[in-house]
């Protein structure tokens, strides 16, 4: 499997943002996708007539958008600005600010849908400064505030100790709740349980901020008994860099992780091993995206490339360099045809996958 440049979206485009890109999302299928940059805009782009096409612009973000999210049904996203803001907005006719959260400064990171409804809409937001993930839900333009999930104290070792929450991903049935944080820790919460704390670990080979994560379909909870029998607490120990990005394997038997070590880890989540470490980009790798068949993922880097390798050789298939500065963010479509990848030289690049 293999990527193809198809279409760009960068300086001279018409609609084209201003400044770097921080974040991308797809709409389902591959026909729309969202951007997110620090000159304080998201973008609504379509990628028919093999040209990307930009069909709406959503102001009002303050300082940057860092995070991005769309619901599974495509009618609705969700910004996270630098201005501690929190936004859902409509995708379809009606693009109007649907719901508002306001936190204090440094409170909130990243964001992610949880169940979206006709009626309601559940969100999720990473703390920050915090040190919690928080669950809204509601109707109205303030939805409140339903979880505020804590995470424990770190460890007296060396490592460090702020609990700065970067990242939260739902599961796809939306029982779960992870969330990652500055020092490298990941939580899993039982949202069915009432947000009761399944476990809090960190993968071995890092130890600093986890800046997002994912789940993938069919995710079912794992075996806290495993990772720490008397207190469902513990295992896949030691963070030494900067997280900045886990994905699950669609059978969730596999986590990859994107480090500041230059590295993206393969770990077994039931055993806490470590399969394989990948190694080939020369900085940062700033996020990791996994195709929903599973067979491949690929990695985002601040060497200003992106990477595609092959789960079952734990090989690297391909070396993309169409940025020419760090690239931030990658994902697939809903259906694997396409990738896309965003960074600081304000290009959008969408590439086909076969």
């Amino acid at each position: 499997m293999r990527a193809t440049t198809l279409q760009k979206a960068g300086p001279g485009k018409d609609g084209a943002h201003e400044e770097g890109l921080w974040a991308v999302s797809w709409l389902p299928g591959h026909s729309q996708l969202i951007t997110g940059s620090v000159d304080e805009t998201v973008k609504l782009w379509s990628t028919a007539d093999d040209e990307l096409k930009c069909s709406h612009t959503y102001t009002g973000q303050a300082l940057g958008v860092v995070s991005l999210d769309v619901d599974p049904t495509g009618r609705y996203a969700v910004s996270s600005s630098l201005d501690s803001t929190v936004r859902v907005f409509g995708l379809d006719e009606d693009k109007s600010v649907k719901h508002l959260i306001e936190r204090q400064p440094t409170e909130t990171w990243g964001t992610a849908f949880g169940t979206v409804t006709p009626d309601s809409t559940q969100i999720a937001v990473a703390g920050g400064s915090k040190g919690q993930a928080f669950v809204y839900k509601g109707s109205g333009e303030e939805p409140a505030q339903e979880l505020a999930l804590d995470l424990p104290q770190a460890e007296a070792s060396g490592a460090r100790k702020e609990r700065f929450v970067l990242c939260v991903a739902f599961s796809p049935d939306r029982q779960l709740l992870a969330a990652g944080a500055m020092d490298g820790s990941v939580a899993v919460w039982d949202l069915a349980a009432g947000g009761q704390l399944l476990h809090i670990c960190g993968l071995k080979g890092h130890h600093k901020p986890v800046r997002s994560l994912a789940f993938t379909p069919g995710l079912s909870c794992w075996k806290a008994t495993q990772l720490c029998p008397k207190y469902h607490i513990g295992g896949l120990k030691g963070h030494h860099k900067p997280v900045r990005s886990l994905a699950f394997t669609p059978d969730s038997k596999l986590l990859l992780t994107a480090c500041d070590d230059m590295h993206a880890n393969l770990y077994d989540v039931h055993q806490g091993a470590l399969i394989d470490a990948f190694s080939g980009h020369e900085s940062w790798v700033l996020d990791v995206a996994v195709h929903p068949e599973g067979a491949v993922f690929a990695t985002a880097s601040s060497d200003a490339k992106v990477k595609l390798w092959e789960l079952s050789s734990r090989s690297l298939v391909q070396t993309i360099s169409e940025h020419t500065d760090q690239v931030w963010s990658c994902a697939f479509s809903s259906d694997g045809s396409r990738l896309a990848s965003v960074g600081d030289d304000k290009q959008l690049v969408v590439y086909s996958v076969a």
